[in-house]
């Protein structure tokens, strides 16, 4: 039974030890997929306006010029990703400061245990991965308007997804907003 692990031998702890050690590698991971797609970006851009210029020069058409932009745009948002994530975080929180889930206004009125904050804190770093996914994806989805087929609705579809990852990177200030909008008071506002 080799590669099998004995199921009394599994401890909870160990399992949430192990899943918050692996975040810092999941989220460098993420960086560095965001890193190559914004590079892959922009020499797709500046290729498609290098073969804008060869049909132009040898012909009096016109071609489309926005594709390309939003090529290199999106491109060097994605090459500037913590920059750019740190810059969304100060526009919609007024920090670029992460809270844990300690700072959670529901959190402060559980009597529970050491476990229960083991858990949390890692729902809430895996929260932020998915935030962090979502805001690349969003990027990526936003990339694709520059083309002449591109689906209805990319746009809204890709701010939902910024939007939404920036929400998710600090979904521990997102929630504490959202209950104090709404009158929750177990915590202060």
């Amino acid at each position: 039974m080799s590669g099998f692990i004995d199921p009394s031998s599994f401890s909870l702890d160990t399992a949430l030890t192990n899943l918050s050690n692996a975040f810092g590698s999941i989220q460098s991971l993420i960086v560095a997929v965001a890193y190559v797609i914004g590079l892959s970006l922009i020499v797709r851009g500046v290729m498609m306006y290098r073969i804008f210029a060869n049909q132009t020069f040898g012909s009096a058409q016109r071609g489309e010029i926005a594709g390309p932009m939003v090529h290199l745009v999106v491109g060097a948002i994605l090459l500037y990703f913590p920059s750019t994530l740190n810059v969304s975080l100060q526009t919609i929180f007024s920090t670029t400061d992460i809270s844990s889930a300690s700072d959670l206004v529901a959190y402060q009125s559980l009597s529970g245990g050491e476990k229960w904050q083991k858990i949390t804190d890692v729902v809430t770093m895996y929260m932020k991965l998915i935030g962090l996914i979502a805001f690349v994806r969003g990027w990526v989805i936003l990339s694709k308007m520059g083309h002449s087929g591109s689906q209805p609705g990319s746009i809204g579809k890709g701010l939902i997804h910024v939007i939404g990852g920036i929400l998710l990177v600090n979904v521990v200030d997102t929630v504490n907003i959202l209950a104090c909008t709404f009158g929750y008071s177990g915590g202060t506002c």
